[in-house]
């Protein structure tokens, strides 16, 4: 089964945010190439969207459809599995140098 991975507002700006970071530090090839290997990992959940793990502040709330993974050793990316749509929404993307806790309140809990 195959599901349609939709990256949301949100962490499609996450996204470019991290690619201007590395651009800005590094080069625009390497942010690049970053930003490449991200969207490739993501879209690694149309075939195998329990890839992740359940999100323990979420899971606590009851919210086990929500899971995350890490790319790259530093983001973490953060879905929802719709299982009835066969859907995946990517709610956010952040690095090792963001407040985790912070960024899971501000982003999935406000919706």
């Amino acid at each position: 089964m195959s599901f349609t991975v939709l990256i949301l507002n949100d962490a499609e700006q996450d996204l470019r945010n991290i690619h201007a970071y590395i651009q800005n530090q590094f080069s625009e090839s390497v942010a690049n190439d970053i930003y490449r290997e991200i969207r490739d990992k993501i879209l690694l959940l149309e075939n195998n969207p329990n890839f992740g793990t359940m999100v323990p502040q979420l899971a606590a709330l009851g919210m086990t459809n929500f899971r995350h993974m890490v790319v790259m050793k530093k983001n973490r990316v953060v879905y929802e599995i719709d299982m009835k749509n066969d859907l995946v929404y990517i709610y956010l993307i952040c690095t090792g140098r963001q407040d985790y806790d912070t960024v899971i309140r501000d982003r999935i809990l406000r919706h």
